[in-house]
């Protein structure tokens, strides 16, 4: 190979691998850090601020290995459980369910089987668990701040100061759009497939109305 080919193909060759790796982390500044920090620790007041709502999302599931299911997802919250009720099974054969603040086991509402309290930090935007500053680092411009709770779980918090991502055990990703109340948008992806979230209504529950049945 002459030399000037060589050379065009390892800058070809250095080129693919650096969007294949995607964006190199760098230790995030101390300054930038603890704003982060207080942006997820403010967000996080709001979202787990005592508080009765219901919601419907519009959603979209789609398996690593099989159709794109579409329906409807209603959420009512007490302040300590979570009842959910989909108009198809948005993943899995359940249709309905309760996630319990307290803790739940796994549930199969989304691809990738995440725990009660993971899939409650994707519902609500932020997780209730505080992040920590140590070994924070920026990638692609955001901070992501570790859960103490480990397994890789981690708040992407961007550049303007919002919670636009959450990192979760089994390769599990979320990209979000902050809303009022709730986010306005949902993307999750694993290796089990992705489900896309969309809020429709949001508004508060009244005491003593119940979940509708069927």
């Amino acid at each position: 190979m002459r030399l000037p080919a060589a050379v065009a193909a390892a800058a070809l060759l250095a080129a693919t691998s650096c969007r294949t790796a995607g964006p190199a982390a760098v230790p995030a500044d101390p300054g930038r850090t603890v704003d982060a920090l207080a942006t997820v620790l403010a967000v996080r007041d709001v979202a787990w601020s005592p508080r009765r709502f219901k919601a419907l999302f519009r959603g979209e599931v789609s398996a690593s290995a099989g159709l794109t299911v579409r329906g409807y997802l209603a959420l009512f919250w007490d302040g300590e459980s979570l009842a959910w009720r989909a108009s198809v099974p948005l993943a899995g054969t359940p249709r309905s369910g309760v996630i319990r603040r307290a803790g739940s086991e796994a549930s199969e509402l989304f691809p990738g089987r995440l725990a009660g309290a993971d899939l409650l930090a994707v519902l609500f935007g932020v997780p209730e668990e505080p992040p920590s500053g140590e070994g924070a680092f920026v990638r692609g411009g955001r901070i992501e701040l570790k859960l103490p709770s480990g397994d890789g779980r981690a708040v992407l918090v961007s550049p303007s100061g919002g919670v636009t991502g959450l990192l979760f055990p089994g390769g599990v990703s979320v990209e979000l759009a902050p809303g009022d109340g709730l986010p306005r948008r949902i993307e999750l992806k694993g290796p089990e497939g992705r489900a896309l979230l969309t809020l429709e209504s949001y508004g508060g529950w009244p005491a003593g109305e119940e979940v509708p049945k069927g």
